[in-house]
């Protein structure tokens, strides 16, 4: 069965009240760091047509980052100069971010 991922905050809130309820200590970011992860993951391997690259956070969970079997980069997307971080914007508005990441996982893959 595939991860729910959540897309608006709601989501988020009801996710951390659960995991919190079953004894996991969380915050909503653990749980939008989590989710724009699998979110881009999702979004890259449906415009791949497949499970192809990989997804991860960079070192300051400031950029994600897509990789290769040989984990080799092949690319990254980040806030511009001057954006809040990928968090802040899925907490003000998480449909333009999600608009957002599916241009860049074009941009990276060309597709």
């Amino acid at each position: 069965m595939a991860e729910k991922i959540p897309q608006d905050m709601q989501e988020v809130n009801d996710q951390v009240t659960l995991m919190q309820a079953r004894g996991f200590d969380v915050t909503p970011e653990d749980v939008i760091q989590e989710a724009l992860k699998l979110g881009f993951q999702s979004i890259v391997d449906d415009r791949l047509d497949g499970n192809y690259d990989t997804v991860r956070w960079d070192a300051d969970l400031n950029a994600l980052q897509l990789v290769g079997f040989d984990d080799e980069l092949e690319g990254e997307t980040k806030p511009a100069e001057g954006e809040p971080s990928f968090v802040e914007q899925f907490k003000e508005n998480p449909s333009r971010l999600w608009f957002k990441l599916d241009n860049e996982a074009g941009r990276i893959i060309g597709r």
